[in-house]
C-alpha cells in the first residue's frame, strides 16, 4: 500500500509525502526481502529526489534500483531503472552518461514485448538527445548528428504510440519532436507537427500540452525571425490564467520576452520581464529548498542518520562504482573473462550502426573447439575448463579493440570483426586455428591436443541478426562436416 501511495503522491507533485511513504515502503520491502517492489520503490524515490534537486540521493536509489532488478532477474524491472538513472544523470548534467543508460534501457526494450516500455525508451533517449545537442551547440560542437539520432528515435515513439491509440503518449512524443525540429531549422514541418500535437491536446482534453504547444508555435515564429509575432503570441498566452499553475512555462516565456524585447530595443518591456523572470525563479527556488529541507528531515528522521555532505558524496561515488562492478559482472564470462552473450545483445547493436552509418564491412565468426567432449572425457572437466581459458587468451591474440570476442556457450565462441571485409577476417580466423592448432596443450595435460573449426558470415545488409549470425552457424557445421580445424565462409 505504501508504495502505491508514493507513486501516487508523486504523480500529484507532493513530493515530501512521495518520499516518506517510499521510505516506509523499502523498510518492509527490505525485511521481506521483495527484490522486484524494491526496485520499483528506489525508482520513484529517484524520480521525487530528482523533480526536487537531490541528485545525490537520487543517484544512490537509481543504482538500488538496478542492482534490485538484476538480483530479481527481472528484466522489465531492469528496464524502467535504466531509464530513470538515465534521467537522474542527465539531470546532473552528466549528459553522455545519461545517453549512453538511455541507449542500454532502449535496447533492453527491444527484448521485450511491451508497447509502454518500447515508447518510454525512444521518447526518453530523442530528449535526452535533445539536451545533449543544446549543450554540443553551446560548447561550439556540431549537434547535428545527436539532433537527427534523437529525430528518429522521436518519430519511431510517435509511430508505437499511434499504433497502441494511445493519444496521451502520442501528444508527448509530438511535442518532443517538434522540440528537436526548432534546433533542426525544419520550421516548416515543425509548426505542422505542434498543430497536430495541440489539435490531439485539445480533443483529449490535456489542456497543459495544448498550452505547451502554444509556446511550441511561438518558438517556431521566433526561429524564423518574425519577433513581432513570436512576442505576441507569447504576451496573450500569459492572459492564460492557467499558466499560475505551470510556474516553468511561465518561466521559460518570461525569459523568451525579454530576450526579444531587449533585441528589438524595446527596454523598458524587456526589464519588465526580467524582474518577473527573477521573482518567479526566486519563488521556485525558495520552495523547492523548502520541499528539500523538509524530505531531508524526513529521510535523516526515517533512516537514523546524519549524512554530511562530503560523506554523502563518497557513498555516491561508492554506489556508482559498484554499479559499474555489477554491470561487469553482468557482462561478463567468469571462466574465460570474455563477454557473454548479455553483452552481447547489449553490444551488437551498436557495432551495426557503427558499420552502417559508416558504411563499413561487418563479419561474424562462429567458431567451436573441436572434440570437446573427449577432451572431458579424457582429461576432465578441469582440464577442459584450463582449455577454454586458454582459448579466449587466443582469441584475445586476433582481437582489436573495435571488434567483439564472446562466449556464447560450453566450448563455443563468436568474433565480431568491425571494419574488416571476408577475405580479412578470414586470414584472421586462419591465423587464430594455427595458433590453436600450434599451442602447447601438452603442457596442461599428456597427449591433449586442439583444434578449433570455424564458419564465417559478412552481414549484408538487408539481413537481421538471426539470419546473419545463422549463416555462420552453418558454415561452422559445414566445417565440422568438412574435417574439422578450418574455416569455412558462408
Amino acid at each position: 500500500m505504501r508504495e502505491l501511495l508514493a507513486l501516487h503522491r508523486l504523480r500529484l507533485g507532493d513530493f515530501k509525502e512521495a518520499v516518506q511513504q517510499g521510505l516506509l515502503a523499502l523498510e518492509a520491502l527490505t525485511s521481506s526481502g521483495d527484490l522486484l517492489r524494491q526496485s520499483k520503490v528506489h525508482c520513484t524515490l529517484a524520480l521525487a529526489f530528482t523533480d526536487t534537486g537531490l541528485k545525490e540521493q537520487a543517484l544512490q536509489h537509481v543504482l538500488a534500483a538496478i542492482e534490485a532488478a538484476r538480483d530479481c532477474g527481472n528484466t522489465t524491472a531492469e528496464f524502467w531503472a535504466l531509464s530513470r538513472s538515465s534521467t537522474v544523470h542527465g539531470s546532473m548534467g552528466d549528459l553522455a552518461r545519461g545517453v549512453e543508460l538511455g541507449r542500454q534501457a532502449l535496447a533492453l526494450s527491444r527484448t521485450l514485448d511491451d508497447p509502454e516500455v518500447n515508447f518510454v525508451a525512444l521518447n526518453n533517449l530523442s530528449d535526452s538527445c535533445l539536451e545533449a545537442a543544446r549543450v554540443q551547440r553551446v560548447q561550439g560542437l556540431n549537434p547535428s548528428p545527436t539532433l537527427h539520432w534523437g529525430l528518429s528515435l522521436v518519430r519511431e515513439a510517435v509511430a508505437v504510440a499511434h499504433a497502441q491509440g494511445h493519444t496521451f503518449f502520442e501528444t508527448i512524443a509530438l511535442t518532443n519532436l517538434v522540440s528537436i525540429l526548432i534546433e533542426l531549422d525544419e520550421h516548416d514541418e515543425a509548426r505542422e507537427q505542434a498543430g497536430r500535437s495541440k489539435a490531439l491536446a485539445n480533443v483529449n482534453g490535456f489542456h497543459n500540452l495544448e498550452v505547451n504547444n502554444d509556446a511550441q508555435l511561438a518558438e517556431v515564429v521566433r526561429a524564423e525571425g518574425h519577433l513581432d509575432d513570436a512576442t505576441a503570441m507569447m504576451e496573450a498566452q500569459l492572459a492564460d490564467p492557467s499558466l499560475d499553475n505551470d510556474p516553468p512555462l511561465l518561466i521559460r516565456l518570461h525569459e523568451s520576452l525579454f530576450e526579444m524585447h531587449k533585441e528589438s530595443g524595446r527596454f523598458e518591456r524587456a526589464l519588465a520581464h526580467h524582474e518577473k523572470l527573477h521573482a518567479l525563479t526566486l519563488n521556485m527556488t525558495t520552495q523547492t529548498a523548502e520541499i528539500q529541507s523538509q524530505m531531508l528531515i524526513n529521510t535523516m528522521g526515517i533512516e537514523q542518520a546524519n549524512h554530511e555532505a562530503e560523506r554523502s558524496q563518497l557513498e555516491a561515488e561508492m554506489l556508482r562504482i559498484r554499479a559499474e562492478e555489477l554491470e561487469q559482472q553482468a557482462n561478463t564470462d567468469p571462466l574465460t573473462r570474455l563477454p557473454n552473450r548479455r553483452a552481447l545483445d547489449r553490444e551488437l547493436p551498436n557495432l551495426m550502426d557503427r558499420a552502417q552509418d559508416l558504411a563499413q564491412p561487418l563479419c561474424a565468426a562462429m567458431i567451436d573447439m573441436d572434440h570437446f567432449k573427449r577432451v572431458n572425457d579424457v582429461h576432465g572437466h578441469g582440464i577442459g575448463d584450463q582449455v577454454l581459458a586458454e582459448m579466449a587468451t587466443l582469441l584475445r591474440g586476433v582481437t582489436r579493440e573495435s571488434d567483439l570476442a564472446v562466449r556464447v556457450g560450453g566450448e563455443e565462441f563468436l568474433l565480431v570483426l568491425a571494419d574488416t571485409s571476408p577475405a580479412q577476417a578470414e586470414k584472421v580466423c586462419e591465423r587464430l586455428i594455427a595458433s590453436v592448432r600450434g599451442f602447447a596443450w601438452g603442457d596442461l595435460a599428456e597427449g591433449l591436443a586442439c583444434t578449433a573449426s570455424v564458419g564465417l558470415a559478412a552481414r549484408q545488409t538487408s539481413e537481421s541478426v538471426a539470419q546473419w549470425l545463422a549463416r555462420a552457424d552453418a558454415a561452422l557445421y559445414a566445417a565440422k562436416n568438412g574435417g574439422r580445424d578450418r574455416v569455412v565462409a558462408a
